[in-house]
C-alpha cells in the first residue's frame, strides 16, 4: 500500500458521506471537507500534511510569500509526491513508512506483538478486554487502518516498558520509553480550520517570520525524516536532524517498529529521543501547536494540558494569546489569526495516566470572532471566565458547608483522609460543580455575544443576561446537590445557601452595585 494514491485517510466529503482519501487528495481535491478522525489522528495528520506542504514548497519568508504559497502549493506537492513516493510505501522492502526494515526482536523466540497495540481503545497485552473481547482473538488489520495508527502512534505512544530489539547490529535494550513528543504533559493542540481541507492546511502552514526565533537564529528548519531517514542508531547528522530541527520533528520516529505483511503483528522497540519543552537537560520550544502559559507557582512557562475537568472554552483566553516573536509563550498557530477577521480552530487533547493507561480524550470546535483578538475583547473574555470560576468556588464552599452541618462524621473522615483529604472534597463537590458548569455551558453563546458586542450599545443588556445565567445556574446546582427533607437538612441548607449568596453578590457586582437580572 503506497499513502500518495492509495486511500487511508477518512475525510468528510461535501456530500456529507465519510471516505477516504490518499495523501495527494488532500492537496488536489476540492470536495473534502474535513479530516473524520480522532483527536490524536486529527493532530497526527495535520503534521504530516503540513511537514509534506514545507518539504515541497519550503518555508515562506513572511505573509507575502504565505498567500502566494495558495496557488503553488497543490503541484509542488504533487510532483514531491511523485518523487518521493517509494518514501511512502507502508511495506516497502527497503524503507518502510516510519518503520525499520532490518529491524528484529531482541526476543531469541522472536516474539512479535499485536498491532492491536497501536490503537489505544484496543485491548492488547494485559489490557482490560471490556468492550473489546475481539482481543481474546487474532485480528489482521487493513493496511489502511495501519497507516493511520501508525502515524498516531509515532506521534502519541504513552510511556511504558519496551522490550529489547536490534536495529541492525546494535541492540536496543529493554527500558521504559518516555512519551511520544505530542504526548508530553498531556499537551493541547490547537489548529485552525477552513472551509476544506486544502484551505485548512494553507491557514497552518507558519512563515520564517512566525516561526518560533529558536529555530531561525541557529537555521535549523531541516528536513522530513524520509529524505535523511537514520541508517543506523548511531547516524548523528541524520537523528539531529530527525530529533532537533523544525521540519524533522513533524513526523518523529519516536518509536522503532516494523509491521509484518501478515498485518496481525509487529515488533517494537524504544526510539529516538527528543528534546522537549520544559526538560532542564534538554530543553526545546514548545511544539507549534502547543500553547505555553505562565506558572505562577514556579514562575515559569509550562505547557497548557487537557484536564478532564476543565472543559477547553475556559482555557480559551490563553490559547488565543498571539505570541511574541521573541518568546515562548503562547501558540505559534494562533498567531496566523491575524489573516481573517474570524477564524474557526480546533483544540485536541488527550490524556494518559501515569503507568500509560489511557484516560480520556477531546475535541473541541470554537468559531472565534475578531474582536476575541483585541485587547478589550480578550480581556473581557478571560474575567468572565474568571468569575465564573470564582463563583463555582463559592458553590463548593457552600456544599462544604453544608455537609459539615449534616454529617457529624465528616470532619473525622477529612482527617482520617490525610494527604488524600482533596480528593475527597472533590468527590464532594462533584455533583454540584457539574451541574453548575453543565448549565453554564447551555448558555456559552451570551459569553460570545459579550465579547462580539464589547464597547457597542447592544453590550449591557447581554452582560445582565450573562450574569443572571451565572447566578441561576449557582443557584439550581446548589439545590439539586444539597437536600432539605429534614430539619437538620434545612438548616444547614439555609447556612450554605448563605455562603452561596454571599458569593453571588461579591462576584456579581458591577461599579459598587449588584447587577438586576
Amino acid at each position: 500500500m503506497n499513502l500518495v494514491d492509495d486511500p487511508w485517510i477518512p475525510c468528510i466529503r461535501r456530500d456529507g458521506m465519510v471516505r477516504p482519501a490518499s495523501l495527494r487528495d488532500c492537496f488536489t481535491c476540492d470536495d473534502i471537507v474535513d479530516l473524520a478522525v480522532r483527536p490524536h489522528e486529527r493532530v497526527a495528520l495535520m503534521r504530516l500534511l503540513l511537514c509534506v506542504s514545507y518539504a515541497a514548497a519550503g518555508i515562506p519568508e513572511d505573509y507575502d510569500g504565505w498567500e502566494d504559497l495558495r496557488e503553488r502549493l497543490p503541484s509542488a506537492v504533487s510532483a514531491y509526491l511523485d518523487q518521493w513516493r517509494d518514501s511512502f510505501e507502508l511495506f516497502h522492502p527497503e524503507k518502510p513508512f516510519l518503520q525499520i526494515a532490518e529491524l528484529r526482536s531482541g526476543s531469541k523466540f522472536e516474539e512479535c506483538i499485536p498491532c492491536s497495540k497501536l490503537d489505544f481503545a484496543l485491548a492488547s497485552g494485559n489490557n482490560s478486554t471490556i468492550f473489546d473481547h475481539a482481543a481474546l482473538s487474532e485480528r489482521q488489520f487493513s493496511p489502511a487502518w495501519l497507516a493511520l495508527k501508525l502515524l498516531g502512534f509515532q506521534m502519541f505512544s504513552p510511556s511504558g516498558t519496551i522490550g529489547a530489539v536490534y536495529w541492525g547490529d546494535a541492540e536496543i535494550a529493554k527500558e521504559t520509553g518516555y512519551s511520544a513528543i505530542c504526548m508530553k504533559s498531556s499537551m493541547l493542540h490547537t489548529s485552525l480550520r477552513g472551509q476544506n481541507i486544502f484551505e485548512t492546511i494553507h491557514m497552518n502552514i507558519l512563515s520564517k517570520e512566525k516561526l518560533d526565533s529558536y529555530f531561525i537564529k541557529n537555521n535549523l528548519f531541516g528536513r522530513p525524516l524520509w529524505e535523511m531517514f537514520p541508517q543506523t542508531y548511531n547516524d548523528h547528522d541524520a537523528i539531529s536532524n530527525a530529533t532537533q530541527t523544525f521540519i524533522g520533528r513533524l513526523v518523529p520516529l519516536t518509536r522503532l517498529i516494523r509491521l509484518e505483511k501478515n498485518c496481525k503483528h509487529m515488533i517494537l522497540g524504544n526510539g529516538l529521543d527528543f528534546p522537549s519543552f520544559g526538560d532542564a537537560h534538554a530543553p526545546f520550544p514548545q511544539e507549534i501547536s502547543a500553547t505555553a502559559v505562565l506558572n505562577n507557582k514556579k514562575d515559569a512557562l509550562v505547557l497548557l494540558k487537557y484536564i478532564p475537568d476543565i472543559a477547553i472554552w475556559r482555557q480559551l483566553a490563553s490559547i488565543t494569546v498571539y505570541p511574541h516573536k521573541d518568546s515562548l509563550s503562547g501558540c505559534r498557530i494562533i498567531s496566523n489569526g491575524d489573516s481573517y477577521e474570524t477564524i474557526d480552530i480546533v483544540v485536541d487533547g488527550i490524556m494518559y495516566s501515569g503507568n500509560g493507561g489511557f484516560v480520556d480524550a477531546t475535541e473541541s470546535t470554537f468559531h472565534i470572532p475578531g474582536e476575541m483578538f483585541q485587547t478589550e475583547g480578550h480581556s473581557l473574555y478571560e474575567g468572565e471566565v474568571a468569575r465564573a470560576e470564582n463563583i463555582a468556588l463559592g458553590l463548593g464552599n457552600a456544599v462544604e458547608r453544608y455537609r459539615r452541618l449534616v454529617d457529624g462524621g465528616w470532619e473525622g473522615r477529612l482527617k482520617q483522609a490525610g494527604p488524600k483529604k482533596g480528593e475527597e472534597l472533590a468527590r464532594l463537590k462533584a455533583q454540584a460543580l457539574r451541574h453548575y458548569w453543565t448549565a453554564v455551558e447551555k448558555n456559552l453563546s451570551l459569553l460570545w455575544r459579550m465579547v462580539r458586542t464589547c464597547g457597542s450599545e447592544a453590550f449591557p443588556p447581554v452582560r445582565q443576561a450573562w450574569l443572571a445565567h451565572l447566578e441561576k445556574s449557582a443557584r439550581a446546582a446548589y439545590a439539586a446537590a444539597c437536600g432539605k427533607d429534614t430539619e437538620r437538612q434545612m438548616r444547614a441548607y439555609v447556612t450554605g445557601r448563605r455562603i452561596l449568596a454571599g458569593c453571588l453578590r461579591k462576584y456579581l457586582e458591577h461599579d459598587g452595585k449588584k447587577e438586576e437580572a
